[in-house]
């Protein structure tokens, strides 16, 4: 297996993460596994990565009973293809994948060919914010407004103060901040933390306590900073790489350069922010 399996428990539940390698860029997919079934959230960014997502899943003996895509970025959403399920996302999520996730994926293939779909998997189900009971299991929906990107899902599970916040939190990876929303971070931060969950699963990284949320608005402070006095990407990656050295993702400073700096973009590149290209 190229990624890594973590496992996180809360009493008899069990949730298992998969971590892509660098070029995956870190992205993380979590397996809930209940008494009968499988919930995912998240389908990676390459299909090799997303193919072991699925081949761990049935090792565990139980059908993937639904797919969450949490929000628009190509990381989260391009594996969706591997996943024989129904696809749920909040409705401006599933409304921007289907306007534009195919000319994402179209991008994305030609960097990378047949690692990449040529076509991004729509959504088709629409997930309303509220509790819902799965096979037994209280899920809790939280539509996120105005942090890495405008919308965005976290899961939680409040039987058993687990939260899924996806890329709400990084842990010890370097952070897209290509849609340059410090001030929303910080409050959706703020809010994030007032809530009743201690164990945390990120986007990107392992999981960990209440204190990633202060790490995490650490990193923030740094690469706000950094931006600012940064004349280019290949500066701002330099900061960011001095200040965090045991960080993994660099892929990802080096991605987010063409949002930051457009006007310096390699010929050819879109900016669209859904596609991180």
């Amino acid at each position: 297996m190229l990624g890594e399996i973590t496992l996180t428990r809360s009493g008899e539940i069990c949730v298992h993460t998969y971590t892509a390698p660098e070029e995956g860029w870190c992205v993380n997919s979590h397996i809930v596994e209940t008494q009968k079934a499988l919930v995912v959230v998240d389908a990676q960014y390459m299909l090799p990565y997303a193919h072991e997502v699925t081949a761990y899943a049935a090792a565990l003996g139980k059908p993937i009973e639904r797919l969450y895509l949490t929000h628009f970025h190509p990381d989260h959403i391009l594996g969706a293809v591997a996943f024989a399920c129904p696809l749920f996302a909040l409705d401006p999520v599933a409304t921007k994948i289907a306007a534009v996730g195919d000319r994402v994926a179209r991008e994305e293939h030609e960097k990378h060919g047949d690692a990449i779909p040529i076509r991004a998997q729509r959504p088709q189900r629409i997930v309303p914010p509220g509790v819902e009971l799965i096979d037994g299991l209280r899920f809790e929906f939280l539509h996120l407004r105005h942090a890495e990107t405008e919308d965005a899902l976290m899961i939680g599970l409040p039987d058993h103060g687990i939260l899924i916040t996806q890329d709400l939190l990084y842990n010890r990876v370097h952070v897209f901040i290509g849609e340059h929303a410090f001030d929303g971070w910080t409050a959706a931060l703020q809010k994030t933390q007032a809530l009743d969950y201690d164990i945390l699963l990120p986007g990107h990284g392992t999981a960990a306590g209440p204190e990633l949320y202060g790490a995490m608005q650490h990193y923030l402070t740094v690469a706000r900073g950094a931006y600012s006095k940064s004349n280019d990407g290949a500066e701002l990656m330099s900061w960011m790489i001095t200040a965090f050295p045991d960080h993994r993702g660099r892929i990802l400073l080096d991605h987010q350069k063409r949002f930051l700096f457009p006007k310096q973009r390699e010929p050819g590149h879109a900016t669209s922010i859904g596609s991180r290209s």
